[in-house]
């Protein structure tokens, strides 16, 4: 059954990236422009006796599974539930929306995914199980898929958005200094600039700031992508950012080593590190995530670096609207093999 589950799940998937990109709905008659609730929000309707036994517990686990390498615990999504038959009116319009359900007259647990039904944009997930430990057991083969179902749905929006209404004038900019394209969400201004290899835009919100550094470098080989040197290379960059007092700059915390895994985005291979910076000579820090890969058409290693600085309000909204900047990158079309 893990088997099936998996596959049945990486097609949901699939069908939630290629859809949400190109703005088409499956199986929707919604005619609503704006879905409601929050980014990373979800309605859940479940049964009261299931949301209190096991279901409950594996669904929570799950959803509320908290975000690695923050310095503050939060969970992976915010999640409200509601009985089944109060699942209905504005409550319908959210923006996503997680149906459990038991049924004994299906033999296996099944999923579906519709899209754009009652509001724009907006996922439905029905999960249906034929009892309690089918349910469980589905929930719990499944947990990652699940997760990235979400995440993909919000990120495919968010990439949208950036691409409509995002600062073009900043998006020009990266343009002429890398070469590339990518889209800036509105808010974000820029920081600074440095030489032909170095750009920092930044958008403050009350206490918190959020970073976003562009940088590149020649490409010299495999060896660049190892953990020791991508942490080199960042040093080097983000160094470049003064501290709030004489003499201090960013660098990157080694107390808690960053973590690197090697990801695909549209098929190409990118280097994904996550740790702590912290300000050399004064008292900030908070959590980073660096994208780098070869830009194809120059043979140099680009990195987006996304970090932010929040020691009262949440970080895992606005560490995400960064790294959803990074999914906007377009190369330029080039015969070189990767």
């Amino acid at each position: 059954m893990k088997k099936t589950a998996s596959a049945l799940f990486a097609a949901i998937l699939l069908a939630a990236a290629g859809l949400m990109l190109s703005c088409k709905s499956q199986g929707g008659t919604g005619d609503f422009n704006n879905a409601g609730g929050k980014p990373y929000e979800i309605v859940v309707s479940i049964d009261q006796e299931l949301w209190n036994g096991e279901v409950g517990d594996t669904l929570r686990s799950i959803l509320l599974e908290p975000v690695p390498m923050f310095n503050q615990v939060e969970p992976q999504f915010d999640i409200s539930r509601v009985n089944p038959g109060a699942l209905k009116d504005l409550i319908l319009r959210h923006r996503n929306i997680l149906i459990i359900q038991l049924n004994p007259q299906t033999a296996e647990p099944s999923s579906v995914a519709q899209y754009d039904v009652y509001a724009r944009p907006q996922i439905i997930v029905t999960l249906t199980a034929p009892d309690t430990n089918g349910m469980v057991r589905y929930l719990s083969e499944n947990r990652q898929e699940l997760q990235q179902l979400f995440e993909i749905s919000e990120r495919n929006r968010a990439v949208e958005n950036n691409r409509k209404y995002g600062e073009k004038g900043i998006d020009r900019e990266i343009r002429s200094l890398f070469g590339i394209d990518m889209n800036i969400p509105r808010g974000f201004s820029i920081k600074g600039r440095s030489g032909e290899d170095f750009l920092w835009v930044g958008n403050d919100v009350r206490t918190a700031t959020q970073g976003l550094v562009l940088y590149s470098y020649p490409y010299a080989g495999a060896e660049d992508f190892a953990p020791e040197n991508l942490i080199k290379r960042r040093n080097e960059f983000t160094g470049r950012i003064p501290g709030p007092s004489e003499g201090s700059f960013m660098a990157t915390e080694d107390y808690i080593r960053p973590e690197v895994e090697y990801i695909r985005i549209d098929g190409k291979l990118w280097a994904r590190m996550s740790g702590f910076w912290y300000v050399e000579n004064d008292y900030m820090g908070g959590p980073f995530i660096n994208y780098s890969t070869i830009d194809p058409a120059t043979g140099r290693v680009f990195s987006a670096d996304c970090f932010v600085y929040s020691p009262k309000d949440p970080k895992r909204n606005m560490m995400r609207q960064l790294e959803h900047i990074v999914y906007t990158v377009r190369f330029p079309q080039t015969p070189a093999a990767e």
